[in-house]
Order: structure tokens, then sequence, then C-alpha cells
């Protein structure tokens, strides 16, 4: 993922990045590497992200929150609709003991290489304060060698394990790469939204919408995030200069709706990203309030009752991006907030 648009005026060799964001944890790394393995989980989940071409180093990320990992009985079910009730605070989640995890995963490293007859060292660094986070650097080696860091953070209570991975001989370039992972290595969202970003695509939604569904195939990349009953569509395709010879962006978008186009409101907007969107905007009718019961598995939280779409020609990356939108309609502005935040080239 190349920098963003804001970023493009940075020196010439801030541009060949590469910049990965998967739920909540978002960080930066040389140009042309590649996601290749990712959970749909937020609360305990992993990123790998690998070296292009035949390289060798891999990143891995992992994170499970602490708040959320322990079995939950029936009493905590239960304080937790009194607390509700009551309107009482949660109470204070209890930080991790960061060493015993990290002696678990290097522990489970060193058999790996006692299976294959190789020595394992491992050097760890006294455990320190980072602001909102409690960390430990290490580095080992053994059939292979890394390079990382675990913390807890008391803002997401996440504990994240990160660590760049190669052969025994790249010392050099592990070190490299993990210092700037671990430069820009975040395990949060900023300003209420979190950062989506792979394969050339970059979008920022609400931190309280929660991915569902993903399709991420050769010319196309569908996301769709969920908030109770709302849902936010993410659609991109490739070689817009192809379709484009036999439909218009509109004809596209009405042929790949969530709804029938033409009862609602349309307009041309080019005050958002600096491309010309095709905008439609309406009161759900009775099937598109079906849809969005049945997407939202008979829950009537945050039931919608409003959409908001819109298309656009990207000519200088040669795609076509579509962002709808079930909302209620006081959160149409959620539609408005994805399409400014969404970097498409």
């Amino acid at each position: 993922m190349r920098a963003s648009h804001s970023e493009r005026s940075a020196p010439m060799e801030a541009e060949a990045r590469t910049v990965v964001g998967w739920q909540g944890v978002r960080c930066v790394l040389p140009a042309d590497w590649n996601v290749s393995g990712f959970s749909m989980d937020r609360d305990n989940g992993y990123l790998r992200v690998d070296a292009p071409g035949t390289g060798s180093l891999v990143v891995q990320v992992r994170w499970w929150n602490v708040a959320r990992s322990r079995p939950r009985t029936l009493y905590d079910l239960a304080a937790a609709v009194v607390r509700r009730w009551s309107r009482r605070p949660e109470p204070p989640v209890i930080a991790p003991d960061l060493r015993a995890n990290l002696d678990n995963l290097l522990k489970e490293t060193a058999r790996k290489s006692r299976r294959s007859h190789t020595d394992f060292r491992a050097d760890i660094k006294p455990e320190r304060s980072e602001g909102e986070r409690t960390a430990i650097n290490f580095t080992w080696v053994g059939n292979g060698r890394g390079q990382g860091k675990i913390w807890y953070c008391a803002t997401c209570h996440r504990v994240l394990i990160a660590q760049v991975v190669g052969a025994p001989q790249e010392a050099g370039a592990i070190g490299a790469v993990a210092s700037q992972l671990m430069g820009s290595l975040r395990c949060h969202g900023e300003s209420g939204y979190d950062l989506w970003a792979l394969y050339d695509l970059q979008i920022q939604i609400p931190e309280d919408f929660r991915l569902d569904t993903q399709k991420l195939l050769s010319g196309y990349l569908h996301l769709e995030f969920a908030r109770g009953g709302e849902r936010i569509f993410l659609d991109r395709w490739g070689l817009a200069n192809l379709t484009l010879k036999r439909f218009t962006c509109d004809e596209w978008l009405r042929n790949h709706a969530a709804v029938n186009l033409s009862r609602y409101t349309r307009t041309l907007r080019d005050d958002l990203n600096g491309h010309e969107i095709a905008y439609y905007e309406g009161v759900l009718a009775p099937a598109g309030k079906l849809r969005a019961f049945y997407e939202a598995r008979g829950s009537l939280r945050r039931f919608p009752d409003a959409y908001a779409g819109g298309i656009w020609n990207c000519d200088v990356s040669n795609r076509i991006y579509a962002i709808q939108a079930f909302l209620r309609a006081c959160d149409l502005d959620v539609w408005k907030g994805s399409v400014q935040r969404c970097v498409c080239h």
C-alpha cells in the first residue's frame, strides 16, 4: 500500500513502503511486502506479512484482548447486566504477566529448533514502560532468527507479540525491518477510526464497526463491516479502463448495488476525495429493511432506516471504488467519513 495523499509531498524515499492495517493493528513495512495470512477474530487474532519475491523474511503479529480472553461464566454475564443497569463502571483489567507469555512463545520456538537438531538461544531485555504500553524486546537464534517485541496496552487491553523472522544469516535485514516495524506498529485505531490496509487498499472505518465478510480476489476486493444492524460495504474493482468501455460508473453500481437505486435520489459530488462520485441517498424501502434485518441476523440494535451509496473511477490507479451503507438516518455522516478516509491512489 503506497503512502497516503497527504504524505506524497514527503521525500521520494518515504513513498517506497507498504502500509498494513487489520483489526485495529497497523504498521509500515518496506515496499512490496504482501499480507499472506490474517484472522477474522478481533479479540484473538494474527497477521502475517511476507517479503516480496522469494525473500525468506516474514512479519508475524499475534494479539489477544485480556479483558475478553478468559471464559465467561453465568456470574460474569449476570454481573455485566447489573453493571449496565446500575451504570456502574467496568472492573479494572488486571495486567498480564508479559514475561510468562513471552517464555511460552520462546519455548515453542526452541522445541522447533531442537527437532531440527539446532541450538537455540534467546536474549530478553528488561521490561519497560512506553506510555500506555508495558513492553519487552527480544531476539532469538535457532532454526532461524527472530527479533521482536511483546507489549500490553492499557488503552485497548491487548497483548501484542510482533516479530520479524528469517534465516540465521539475515541478522542485518531482520534488524532493519524490525526497526521500521516497531517504530510504526500500533494496536488500536486513532480518533475513533480503524485503518484497514492491504493489497493496495487503504480505508478508515469507525472502530465500533466489525469486519463481517471479506472477499479478496485478483482484481476484486470486498469488505463488509457491521455495527448492530448497520452495514458498510466496500467494493473495489481493477482494470477500470476495460469495464468503462461497456458501462458507465452509474450503470456498474446499478448492477452491483445492495438496493434498487431507482428509488433513491442521485447527485454528483466532487467534494470528498478529488473524484466525481455518483451518490445515492434515501430512506430504505421495505425490501431494503428486510435485507438489513436478515443480514443483522434478526438484531434490532442500531437498526438502519436509510441508504447511502456512491461510486467513482480513480483514473490514476485504474480502479473503480464503491462504498455503500445501511445506516440510521442520523448516522449518514459515517458514509461521508469513510469516503473521505479512502485513499484510492
